[in-house]
C-alpha cells in the first residue's frame, strides 16, 4: 500500500503543519478546521454517527479537542478516547468537564491498545493519518473489536470547490486535499481490510460543502485461507 502513503512536497509541508496543530499550536486547531472545512468540521465528524448500533461499548482513535467524542458522550454512547498527543488530551477532558462529564481520554498507541480482546463493539477514527492503513493498527483493531464489531473511518471530505468563490475558496481546497488520504484508491483499501479481516462497505454522506466518506468495515470470523496460512 505504498502508493496510498505517497506524498507531494505540498502534502509533506500540510503534514509537519497538521503534526504542529496537534502539538505546540493546538489551542489554535480548532480555529485552522473552522476555516479550512468552511465551518463544517464537527458536522464532518458527527457523520458518522448514524452507523453505529446503540448498545455498543466504543473506542475513537485520534480523538482530537474532544467535539465528536462528547457529541457521542451525550448520545448515550459508552465511549472511550485515545489520542497520542498530551495536549489534544488536556482539551478533550476541558471540553468534557465543561459539559459536566468526567474524562473518558488517555493517551495511547494504536500499534498497542491497552485494552483486552473483543473489549468494544465499535471503533471509529475520523480523518486519521495513513496509520490507519497499517499492519499494527489494523491488527489491534480486529482484536479488541467483538465479534461482528464495526471498524468506522471517515477519510476525507471532498470539497465541493466549484461552489466557492476566489482565491481563498480555492486555497482551502488544497490545504485540505492536500494532507488527506486522497491517494487511496477504493479498490485497494477494500482489499487492505479484506486482508486484515474486514468487510468493507463506503459510504457518502452529503454536506453544504462536500461529500463526507465514511468506511464501514465489519469484523468477520473467518480470515482469509492465505492470511490463515501465515499465522
Amino acid at each position: 500500500m505504498n502508493a496510498m502513503q505517497r506524498m507531494t512536497p505540498a502534502g509533506r509541508l500540510l503534514r509537519f503543519v497538521f503534526r504542529q496543530l496537534y502539538t505546540r499550536f493546538a489551542w489554535a486547531y480548532d480555529l485552522v478546521a473552522a476555516v479550512v472545512s468552511w465551518g463544517e468540521w464537527k458536522e464532518w465528524g458527527r457523520a458518522v454517527i448514524p452507523f453505529l448500533p446503540s448498545g455498543q461499548r466504543l473506542l475513537e482513535v485520534g480523538h482530537g479537542p474532544g467535539h465528536l467524542h462528547l457529541a457521542l458522550r451525550l448520545e448515550g454512547f459508552s465511549v472511550v478516547g485515545i489520542d497520542l498527543s498530551t495536549q489534544m488530551s488536556l482539551l478533550a477532558s476541558g471540553l468534557l468537564a465543561r459539559a459536566g462529564l468526567s474524562s473518558t481520554v488517555a493517551r495511547a498507541s494504536v500499534h498497542q491498545l491497552p485494552f483486552p480482546d473483543a473489549a468494544f463493539g465499535i471503533m471509529i477514527s475520523t480523518f486519521p493519518t495513513e496509520f490507519i492503513f497499517a499492519p499494527e493498527m489494523l491488527a489491534e483493531a480486529r482484536r479488541v473489536l467483538a465479534p461482528g464489531g464495526l471498524l468506522v473511518v471517515v477519510p476525507n471530505a471532498p470539497l465541493h470547490t466549484a461552489g466557492f468563490n476566489g482565491l481563498l475558496g480555492r486555497f482551502i481546497g488544497v490545504w485540505y486535499r492536500a494532507g488527506r488520504l486522497k491517494n487511496a484508491a477504493l479498490p485497494d483499501v477494500a482489499k487492505l481490510f479484506a486482508q486484515a479481516g474486514f468487510g468493507f462497505t463506503e459510504h457518502r454522506v452529503p454536506t453544504r460543502h462536500a461529500d463526507v466518506i465514511v468506511w464501514v468495515c465489519e469484523k468477520v470470523e473467518v480470515l482469509p485461507y492465505f492470511q490463515r496460512t501465515m499465522i
